[in-house]
C-alpha cells in the first residue's frame, strides 16, 4: 500500500492535528518545472525580500512519487498499447500471401507469431493495470501540488489570514495524508524517504510579503500552466488533423483496393490489411484522445488568462487566499475533465 511506502515519512510524529477538509483533484496530464522570478543562485531567510526559485525536485515526496511514477505508468501503457495494434497489422501483412517451404508456410507462422504478441500485450494490459497507475499517480500528484502552491503563497484553506504558519504545516501534511489514503489499488513505489517533508524553500515563499508571492504565483503556476495549456492545445491539434488526414487516406486506398478487386485488376485481398490498419488508427487515435485534450487545454488555457489579468485586485491576504483558491478550481476542472475522459 502507498501509505506504508510513502506516507511513513510524510507526516511527522507530532504532527497529530486533524482536520476535516475536503480536498480536490487538479492537473496537468504531464509534470513541469517550476521557474520563479529569482535567479536560482539566490537565497532568502524569511526576514529578507527574495527568495530563491522552488524546483519540483524540493517539492514533497508524495508529489515526487506518484509524479514519476504516473510518468512509468502512462509509458508502460502506450508502449504495450502501440505494440498490441502494431503486432495486429503485421499479421494482417502476412496473412496477404503464403511462403512454403519443406517447414510448413513461413508466412502463417510469423502471423501466429504476431497474434502471440498481441496477446501477450493484451494480459500484460489486463493483469498489470498500467493505466491506474497513470492514472492514479497523476491525481496524487495533481492533488498534492495545488496544496504546495496553496500553502506556500497562502491560498485558502491554508491562506495566512486564516491559519498560522505552524497549522497550515500540520494540515498540509494531514491532507497529504488523506490522498494517500485514497489511492485504493494504486501502489506508488517511493523514491526516496525525507525526515521533513516541507522544505525551507516551500517555507521562505510563505514567509514573503504578499506583493512578492502575488508575483511568484503569477510567473511560476498561472503562467507556467497558461503557457503549458496553450502548447498543449496545439500540439493535440495538430495531431487530430494529422491523424485525420491519414485515416482518410487509407479509407481510400481501401476504397480502391475493393473496385481493383471487384474489377479484376488486383487479385491480392488488401481489404483486410485495410481495415485492420483503418482499425489500428482509430484504436490509436481513442487511447491518445486528441480532440478532447486540444478542446480541454484551450479552454484552460484562456480561462487562466483572465484570472491572470484579476490578480492585482487580490490586496489583502483574505482576498488573496480566495483568489488562489479560484484559480487552483479552475486547473482542477480541467484534470476532472481528463479523468473523466480516461475512465
Amino acid at each position: 500500500m502507498l501509505e506504508a511506502s510513502v506516507c511513513r515519512y510524510l507526516i511527522p510524529k507530532q504532527a497529530d492535528l486533524k482536520l476535516d477538509m475536503e480536498h480536490d483533484l487538479t492537473k496537468p496530464l504531464e509534470a513541469r518545472q517550476y521557474s520563479g522570478l529569482m535567479d536560482s543562485g539566490q537565497h532568502a531567510t524569511p526576514q529578507h525580500t527574495s527568495v530563491s526559485a522552488v524546483d519540483e525536485s524540493e517539492f514533497p515526496a508524495l508529489y515526487r512519487t506518484a509524479d514519476q511514477n504516473s510518468l512509468n505508468g502512462q509509458r508502460r501503457y502506450l508502449t504495450a498499447t502501440r505494440l498490441r495494434l502494431a503486432m495486429l497489422v503485421v499479421a494482417a501483412v502476412f496473412g496477404l500471401f503464403s511462403w512454403r517451404t519443406g517447414s510448413g508456410d513461413i508466412a502463417g507462422i510469423l502471423a501466429a507469431a504476431a497474434f502471440g504478441v498481441a496477446l501477450l500485450g493484451e494480459l500484460y494490459l489486463l493483469r498489470m493495470r498500467p493505466d491506474r497507475l497513470w492514472y492514479g499517480g497523476r491525481a496524487a500528484a495533481e492533488s498534492a501540488k495545488t496544496l504546495i502552491w496553496r500553502y506556500m503563497v497562502g491560498g485558502s484553506p491554508l491562506g495566512k489570514s486564516e491559519i498560522p504558519d505552524r497549522d497550515a504545516e500540520w494540515l498540509l501534511l494531514d491532507r497529504f495524508s488523506q490522498i494517500a489514503r485514497e489511492l485504493k489499488g494504486v501502489s506508488l513505489v517511493s523514491l526516496s524517504g525525507e525526515v521533513n517533508p516541507i522544505s525551507t524553500s516551500l517555507r521562505n515563499v510563505r514567509a514573503l510579503p504578499l506583493d512578492e508571492r502575488r508575483q511568484q504565483y503569477l510567473i511560476g503556476r498561472i503562467h507556467s500552466q497558461r503557457d503549458w495549456y496553450g502548447r498543449k492545445a496545439r500540439w493535440n491539434e495538430r495531431r487530430t488533423n494529422q491523424w485525420t488526414l491519414i485515416l482518410s487516406s487509407l479509407e481510400a486506398l481501401g476504397l480502391l483496393a475493393a473496385i481493383l478487386k471487384a474489377t479484376g485488376v488486383l487479385k491480392i485481398d488488401l481489404l483486410g490489411l485495410a481495415g485492420t490498419l483503418v482499425a489500428a488508427g482509430a484504436a490509436w487515435i481513442q487511447t491518445k484522445q486528441h480532440q478532447t485534450l486540444a478542446s480541454a487545454y484551450a479552454i484552460a488555457s484562456q480561462e487562466l488568462t483572465a484570472i491572470g489579468a484579476q490578480i492585482d485586485r487580490a490586496t489583502t491576504e483574505e482576498a488573496w487566499a480566495h483568489f488562489v483558491d479560484q484559480a487552483e478550481e479552475a486547473i482542477s476542472r480541467e484534470h476532472t475533465l481528463w479523468r473523466a475522459s480516461r475512465s
